[in-house]
């Protein structure tokens, strides 16, 4: 008991520090941008091509790039809607944290060199990096919560060929396949695509390259939008330690 109290603790300190890195990772992208001298900008032709140049590109980088970061913290919100949290995972969890404080740095890079191929390929790759540790987090959350699903895993499988025969007990397959946590998936699975997008277009475009981070925008909102009613999971047989888990992602994912 007294470790189990330990544990939840520490699962909260975690919560509250990755709370207080979004904050500040977020805060600090705004104090990226170099407000120029009157020294640099002597007349109206100097403060529109400073406009055209810097301004204008570097508000869509600092706009992306604080979606990007709140899209983030969001996943990372859900995810700590997980039951069992073991140190291995919350140790990744600082990992993941660590990378993400590199953000505000490579969104200054950004507002400098967005022009450069290789600029834009260093933030894509960072961005991509964190986009699968939240993937890696996602599948060892799963494996530890659905332990019981993975140790009978060939058994559930016949069971399943069989037409469910030899009662076998199936709602942590049934979660696992239909529940929200599929929706969770392919939460976090689209910042992976875009980033992979973003670097292709890094060789071609270096604002199609950042543009391709709103697509991360768009997946979320048709993602969410498509798989609301399915979510629902009103067909199956759930546990009460089941249900009340299911509808704690359920409600940081839709708002409920």
């Amino acid at each position: 008991m007294a470790n189990n109290k330990f544990l939840n603790n520490s699962n909260d300190r975690h919560a509250a520090v990755t709370d207080g890195v979004f904050a500040i990772a977020m805060t600090i992208l705004v104090l990226e941008f170099a407000v120029p001298t009157i020294n640099d900008i002597s007349s109206g032709v100097a403060l529109n091509q400073y406009f055209i140049n810097y301004l204008a590109p570097s508000i869509l980088i600092y706009f992306v790039s604080f979606y990007i970061v709140y899209n983030f913290w969001e996943n990372t919100v859900i995810l700590f809607n997980f039951n069992k949290i073991s140190y291995g995972i919350l140790t990744l969890n600082m990992v993941t944290m660590a990378s993400v404080c590199l953000i505000p740095f490579g969104t200054g890079f950004l507002f400098k060199f967005y022009h450069y191929t290789n600029a834009n390929i260093f933030f894509s790759l960072l961005i991509l990096i964190i986009s699968l540790l939240y993937i890696l987090l996602f599948f060892l959350l799963v494996k530890s919560n659905f332990e019981d699903y993975f140790k009978n895993k060939d058994l559930i499988k016949t069971a399943v060929q069989d037409s469910y025969d030899d009662g076998i007990e199936l709602t942590n397959l049934k979660i696992y396949m239909r529940g929200v946590t599929l929706t969770l998936f392919y939460l976090l699975l689209a910042p992976v695509i875009s980033s992979l997008l973003s670097l292709l277009f890094a060789f071609v475009s270096p604002i199609a390259s950042i543009l391709s981070f709103l697509l991360t925008l768009i997946m979320v909102f048709i993602i969410r939008t498509r798989r609301f009613a399915n979510d629902k999971l009103v067909e199956l047989d759930l546990t009460d330690d089941e249900k009340e888990f299911l509808e704690n992602i359920r409600r940081s994912i839709y708002g409920e």
